[in-house]
């Protein structure tokens, strides 16, 4: 094998020619790789050095022939990426002439020297030739015949490219193309290059994107470097997100941290080449820039880590109650934001302090997630609200970061503004709090409200939910209830925050469906003063249960207080 670093231009400008064998899949990239390919091209553009080179992927051939006049290669491994690069070529091309646009490039260039072999003969003019199947389409595309009417990936792949390209952009995507390299690996006829084909699209468990993060932050470095970088900063990672078991915990930490430099709602799919096109735009596809940023990503990873409870606990115990409670009701949306204002206090050097603007900001985050749950109002549209906060830029002038902060919030769309109290109110009165997710925030609810201080000696993890009037009704039961209207009220009332309360584990086992004199009497045991504090009804009837929600209401608008912009 002969391996060599290639501009891909270099690839075309010569007379070559590139056939794609029949034991080949076809052409299979839709629009996510087209879309990604295109999104490496603008990003490798904007980068301030333009004189570094951007790697994109490998090219693995066989020398066919070679001539006085032309060499020709068969394509074992890159026809995808050629087939595209082909089309946007194509498209770039049609974009140049339509506008009348020169440069480097022009129309004539594109097709003559890239695309085609003019003095060819029909079966040599074209610089790649494809397979039976997706020839014709491309053959159309290379000629300027558009295939409108082609059903095929080939087709599929030129309408995606042509919505792509536009005045606009066309100089940068120029500009992108040049910098793109790739290695070419040359087969001799010792290589069995199918075998090798056959190699590298073996079906197996697909890469996570943790991994492909870590093998591109790892790769061309040299190998006491590599091993120097992967115990002090990967490994590290892996243990304070508790992911030396569990991958995805990686997946999701590096998710949120491109929502929070994006500023956009990066799906899980899509987090490695979020990566890698920040760190173009940085400058850390430098190797020797590397380094620091596995420290960064390391760095971040132990402040995530305080989010999701895996990693020791930030100093502050303000920041620590506020980031408890957000992880006890088990709604996630905040964290690109509050990974933000985490990082924004270390920059500051206020980590090992208990920093006021701080814990004001966590507390207006977790008033406005809990009343939101309390509410019974939709989290639609959340995670896109936090996403934006998270991207926002304080003013240098700002003396108040957790004022401006709370405007912030003040202002996001009315479908997911901070409900007011008589919204939170009607919520805790009115809407179920029981079953699914929901069994999980009530927890972290009532855990708060029955200890504010954070003073019992009873932990929340020992505690589970219980039903004051049962899940089931006993004949004892209906007759408290009102006898005829026992069901109604039963089915209104039994999951509402009302009704629910907090016990051991093992009074929760005893409770069942006693009646509820002989559920007073276990109440008066327990350590939860908030169950304990129910014994005091005389009875429990629908009259109860609402005069309870009325008493948790009272409390929740004093633990999650808002008081809009102000």
């Amino acid at each position: 094998m002969k391996a060599k670093e290639t501009p891909f231009f270099a690839l075309f400008n010569q007379n070559v020619q590139y056939l794609v064998p029949r034991w080949q899949r076809r052409y299979v990239w839709g629009e996510t790789q087209i879309d990604r390919l295109i999104e490496d091209m603008l990003a490798i553009a904007e980068a301030e050095n333009q004189a570094r080179p951007h790697y994109g992927g490998t090219l693995i051939t066989v020398q066919e022939s070679i001539s006085p006049v032309m060499m020709v290669y068969r394509v074992v491994d890159g026809q995808q990426r050629l087939t595209t690069v082909s089309i946007l070529l194509a498209c770039i091309a049609d974009t140049l002439a339509a506008n009348g646009a020169d440069g480097d490039l022009n129309p004539e260039g594109i097709r003559d020297d890239l695309l085609t072999n003019p003095e060819e003969p029909e079966d040599r003019r074209r610089k790649l030739r494809l397979q039976d199947g997706d020839e014709d389409e491309f053959r159309r595309i290379i000629e300027g015949d558009s295939p409108e009417s082609g059903d095929g990936h080939v087709a599929d792949a030129w309408r995606i490219v042509r919505k792509r390209v536009n005045s606009d952009n066309v100089q940068f995507l120029i500009k992108g193309l040049h910098r793109l390299r790739v290695i070419t690996i040359v087969l001799d006829d010792r290589d069995d290059a199918q075998q090798i084909f056959q190699s590298l699209n073996a079906t197996g468990k697909p890469l996570t994107e943790g991994e492909k993060v870590k093998n591109w932050l790892l790769m061309g470095l040299s190998e006491d470097v590599q091993t120097d970088l992967h115990r002090e900063h990967w490994l590290a990672t892996e243990s304070v997100l508790g992911a030396r078991h569990d991958a995805e915990r990686i997946d999701v930490f590096l998710r949120d941290v491109m929502r929070w430099r994006t500023g956009r709602l990066v799906a899980g799919s899509g987090t490695y080449d979020e990566f890698r096109r920040w760190a173009i735009r940085r400058e850390h596809d430098n190797p020797e820039r590397r380094p620091e940023l596995c420290a960064e990503v390391a760095s971040l990873a132990c402040l995530y880590g305080q989010l999701t409870g895996t990693a020791a606990p930030p100093p502050s115990k303000g920041v620590k109650r506020e980031l408890d409670h957000l992880r006890a009701m088990g709604i996630d949306a905040h964290r690109p934001f509050t990974l933000r204002l985490l990082s924004d206090a270390q920059r500051a050097g206020e980590s090992g302090r208990d920093p006021k603007w701080l814990v004001h900001t966590l507390g207006s985050v977790s008033s406005w997630i809990t009343r939101l749950w309390l509410a019974g109002h939709s989290f639609t549209g959340l995670g896109k609200a936090f996403v934006e906060l998270a991207a926002a830029t304080v003013p240098a002038d700002e003396v108040d970061p957790a004022r401006f902060w709370k405007r912030r919030i003040a202002e996001v769309p009315d479908r997911i503004a901070v409900p007011t109290d008589s919204a939170v109110t009607d919520g805790i009165r009115l809407t179920s709090k029981y079953g699914g997710k929901d069994t999980r925030a009530t927890r972290a609810v009532l855990c708060a409200i029955n200890d504010p201080r954070g003073w019992s000696k009873v932990s929340c993890d020992e505690l589970t939910v219980e039903h004051i009037m049962p899940q089931k009704l006993t004949d004892e039961w209906r007759a408290d209830l009102g006898g005829d209207r026992a069901e109604e009220i039963h089915g209104r009332h039994l999951h509402r925050l009302g009704n629910l309360t907090l016990c051991g584990l093992e009074i929760g086992a005893a409770l069942g469906a006693h009646s509820f004199e002989k559920k007073k009497e276990l109440y008066k045991k327990t350590e939860v003063l908030m169950t304990e504090r129910v014994a005091d009804f005389p009875r429990w009837d629908e009259d109860a249960i609402r005069r309870r929600a009325e008493q948790l209401a009272r409390e929740a608008l004093k633990l999650w207080p808002w008081t809009g912009g102000q």
